[in-house]
């Protein structure tokens, strides 16, 4: 399990292309370590500003997505949306899942690499919003 304190080091060690951006915002010299405690991260501007539109968007926006990088991403992510507590959860579905709706290509590029909750999560909003041909949620596993 991790927490919200744990959310730098582990973007930067399992999404290293996050790492510029980590370096940028919390004006850290190259290869340093990201800070562990009392960060003051706010979690809804990390993941949208450090993964969500810097790394993930861009990814699933690819003509050939990387599926290492879109795998450790939603590996991520998934871990993120399972830290107990709705402030959590609520940061991934509206920082990162409810982006998946902005284009076509970005929800079909990331089906194969949800799973668990954050699948969940998307299948609901699809039906939900009644996205042409998932009206019925996403395809199972």
């Amino acid at each position: 399990m991790i927490s919200s304190d744990d959310f730098l080091t582990l973007l930067v060690e399992r999404v290293p292309e996050a790492r510029p951006f980590v370096e940028e915002k919390y004006e850290l010299r190259e290869g340093e370590a990201p800070p562990r405690e009392d960060t003051g991260i706010e979690l809804y501007a990390d993941l949208i500003g450090l993964l969500t539109r810097p790394v993930l968007l861009p990814a699933l926006g690819e003509e050939e997505p990387d599926g290492d990088l879109l795998r450790r991403c939603f590996d991520l992510v998934e871990d993120i949306y399972n830290i107990p507590g709705m402030y959590a959860q609520s940061a991934v579905y509206f920082q990162v899942l409810e982006c998946l709706l902005e284009s076509r290509r970005y929800l079909t590029a990331a089906i194969p690499f949800l799973k668990g909750n954050s699948r969940d999560g998307v299948s609901s909003m699809v039906e939900g919003y009644e996205v042409e041909g998932y009206e019925r949620g996403l395809p199972p596993l």
